[in-house]
This record gives structure tokens, sequence and C-alpha cells, in this order.
């Protein structure tokens, strides 16, 4: 570290004689060991002495006849880069020396208000800053060049003739050449040829690393294998010449993965629409059943009735035949009910369940019991309370077709995020290893993938059926149930 106890050469920029004068009597009385006192009384003159003599500090004044103010500073600033610079200023110009500090000078002081021994110790601040600065600035470009045990490859090269010239051992590894065949190539020669005009442009007019952040690259390596790869970049000096360090992170085992799940999810969503499809087959044969084995029996009776009220004018049949047309009306109405979306937004979730299982009752000998803790039922959306009533009623059509049950008891809680749903049964269940040929199961667990739930059934031979089911209430799905 320069000390003000060696020899110095100091310049002074002051063009008022007196107080030049002053400044010298300070420094030549002062113990500092001072070898040279140059003077100059313009910074034109100024930058002429810097550029002769071997200067360690410069004394200037802002105010001179050939510049003013913060100009002054700003003029010799371009060969003062590595020599620090004391301001000297009046009262009424500390603003501007504040500023020229802000620009990169090292101390200020005021003329009148400063006697030896803080001239001297401004020196010697002045000095040991600039020294510090140098050194920070030498230890950061030395950084920037120890790169090579940087796990991610990485690469510099020339700007202009897009030479490389220097490569990291991950590099190496990572395309095959050895130093010295990456050190004959260009950054042309790592991409597949019909990359390199897009790459050329990039090179040639983007100066900011934030403008392809992101982007996805293709790089060739030296067996001709392509990656696809992400870039971050800086540009520095390098040997005297304007470069840019490349970091490349490889993608191409990421880009793969995410294809195949693309493809997993685009085959999981067909299957979900097959799965659709099947239950809407289904519910359309069990309507049409429904129609020809139920209501299209009772309304053939009434027309029998009607046919012997005719031939007959028996007041009986004309009963008979409205009781009929009555009931066949009644199993239309269900019919209907079940097939037509709950009234959620009139009614609420909880009143469609109870009419579900009310319904349900009438229909067979069959105790079902509900236990409902849905606090905020409203923040609920439409679509999750629809995929809740339908998984229900679909278990509930299961349990009336397979389980022989007499008591059903369906539980609904929620907590937090999480809404939990079970429906279980006193039936003679059956053997969940075996595969079922029924759509029902399906259904439900497609509903609640919609919701990035979960679904398990419990049940075994002679002891009943539980289904539970969690989902998630926060998604931001909107499929319909």
């Amino acid at each position: 570290m320069q000390n003000v106890s060696d020899h110095l050469s100091i310049l002074v920029i002051e063009d008022n004689p007196t107080d030049l004068y002053l400044l010298e009597e300070m420094l030549r009385s002062s113990k500092a060991g001072i070898r040279n006192i140059y003077t100059a009384d313009r910074t034109s003159d100024g930058c002429e002495l810097l550029k002769q003599h071997d200067i360690n500090l410069v004394l200037l004044d802002l105010s001179l006849p050939d510049s003013f103010g913060i100009q002054s500073f700003l003029k010799i600033k371009e060969m003062t880069q590595k020599i620090p610079v004391i301001i000297l200023t009046g009262l009424t110009d500390s603003e501007v020396a504040l500023e020229a500090i802000q620009h990169g000078a090292q101390d200020y002081l005021v003329k009148g208000e400063f006697k030896t021994d803080i001239l001297i110790k401004s020196i010697q601040y002045s000095i040991e800053r600039k020294n510090a600065e140098e050194k920070i600035i030498a230890s950061e470009e030395k950084y920037r060049q120890m790169f090579y045990k940087n796990p991610y490859p990485t690469l510099i090269f020339d700007t202009e003739t897009l030479q490389l010239l220097e490569v990291n051992n991950a590099a190496i590894e990572k395309y095959g050449y050895t130093k010295d065949e990456f050190l004959n190539l260009t950054i042309k020669d790592i991409r597949p040829e019909e990359d390199i005009p897009e790459m050329l442009e990039v090179v040639t007019n983007v100066h900011d690393s934030q403008k392809v952040k992101g982007k996805l690259w293709r790089h060739k390596k030296k067996n001709g294998a392509i990656i696809v790869v992400e870039i971050a970049f800086y540009p520095l000096e390098y040997l005297g010449k304007k470069a840019r360090q490349v970091q490349i992170n490889d993608v191409t085992e990421r880009i793969k993965l995410e294809k195949r799940l693309e493809q997993q999810q685009e085959i999981k969503q067909k299957q979900i629409t097959q799965a659709v499809l099947m239950a809407q087959e289904k519910e359309r044969k069990g309507i049409g059943e429904e129609l020809h084995d139920n209501i299209n029996q009772i309304l053939a009776t009434a027309r029998l009735f009607l046919s012997s009220a005719v031939s007959e004018n028996s007041p009986d049949y004309i009963a008979k035949s409205q009781e009929y047309i009555s009931l066949a009306m009644e199993e239309i109405r269900k019919l209907s009910k079940a097939l037509i979306t709950p009234a959620f937004i009139k009614d609420g979730l909880k009143q469609s369940l109870r009419e579900l299982i009310l319904t349900t009752m009438s229909a067979r000998k069959i105790n079902i019991t509900t236990e409902i803790d849905i606090p905020c039922e409203e923040d609920l959306n439409e679509g999750l309370k629809l995929t809740i009533y339908r998984m229900i009623q679909e278990q509930m059509n299961n349990i009336l077709k397979y389980a022989d049950a007499s008591d059903v008891l369906i539980e609904i809680t929620s907590q937090d995020d999480i809404l939990s749903l079970s429906v279980s049964d006193n039936g003679k269940g059956f053997d969940t290893g075996q595969q079922r040929q029924g759509i029902g199961i399906t259904n439900i667990i497609n509903r609640a993938e919609l919701y990035n739930g979960k679904v398990e059934i419990d049940s075994s031979p002679g002891k009943g059926c539980r289904l539970n089911v969690e989902l998630h209430t926060r998604t931001t799905s909107t499929k319909a149930a």
C-alpha cells in the first residue's frame, strides 16, 4: 500500500496564485516525503502533465479558466482512473464537490478551512482508499476469470470473431472436446447449422442477458449429439478483448421428462373422456331400460284399462287407468329429477342431498343417516358441490343395485382446504382385489382427480363397504362434474 512517507509526486491544478502558494508551502513544510509538486492552472495543462509524469495524487480546483464545476473533474477523470483526486472548493461549492465524489473523487477540502495536518490526513486517506478500491476491482476481475471449478459448463468468447477464448472443465466434460480443440472453435461450431443465423442475430444485437433469459437453445457436442440448454451471460474484457462469459445449463433430460409427462397427461385425459362417454352411454341405456321396462309397461296397462272402459263403460276401469297414468307420471318425475343438475344456488348442497336421500328411502326400505359438517358451504364452488352430489348419487346407486344393505351412513367434513367424504353400508361387500366391470367407481375416481383428490375403498365379502374420498377445495379446476 502507498504511504505518504514514501516519495510522492503530486499534481496541483489551481489558477489562483495565492491558493497555489499556500498549498505548496503546506506540502513542502509537512513531514511527508513529497518528491515532486507539479502545477497547472487549466485542466488541459493538467492532462498533459498526467501524460508526461508518474503522478500519485491530484489536488483539483473546480473553478478554472477552461472548465467549471463538475466539468473540471470529468475532464481529468479518464486519466485518473487509478489516481486519487482531492477536490479543492469554496464554501459555496460543497454540493458540487460531493457530486464529484459520487463520480469517483476521493475527498474534498474547503479552501481556507484546513491546515497542513488536515491536508496530509486527507492525502493519506485518499491514497489508502484508492488502493483499496483498486484491490477490490482486481479481486472481482480475478474472481470472474477463475471459473474453472464451476459445475456448469462455462465459455468465454470474443464478441467480434466469436472465437472461443476459454472453457472450464465442466464444458470439456459435457461437450467431449479437449481444451485445445475447444480453443480452435468458434461458438458457431457448437451449434446446429440451421440455428446459426438466429444465434448470430442475438450475439450481434442483444446486450442484456435478461432478453434471452428462459429461452432454450440447441448445442452440438463433439459426437454430433444435440442437447437443449439455457444460457446466462455477461460482458467482460478478457486478454484485452471484448468478450462474453456464458454459463450453460443442460436441460435436455428435463425437457424429455416434461414431454413424457405431457404425453401421459394426454393419455390420462383420453381415458377420462372415454370413461365419461362410457358413463353417458350407460346412463342412456339405463334411461332406455327404465322407459321400456317400467314406464312403457305402466302406460300399456293404462291403455288396456281405457280400452276396457270404452267397451264396457266401466267407471272402475277409468279409475284404474287414471291410477296407472299418475304412476307413470310419478316415475317420469323421479327419472327426470335424477338427471337434472340439483339447484345448488337456490337450495344448497345439504338440501339437495336431503332430497336425494328421501327419494332413495321412499324407493327402497333402507335407513340412511347423514352427518354433514361444512362450516362455510358458500365457499365451495358449484363444480365441487356438484361433484360431491354425483359421487354420493353414484355410490347410492351401487349400494341399491349390488349391496343388499339395510343401513347407510354418509359423512362429510371440511377442514382447511380438504373436504372428506365417506359413504359406508352394512351390505354384502365384495373382494376389492377382483377386477370389476362396473363404471361407477371409475366415474368417482375421475371426478376426484379433477380436484386433486384421492379415493379409497374398504370392503370384503360379508362386511359391507366403505368409500372414502378426499378433495382439495381450493383447486382451480372448474370442469363440470
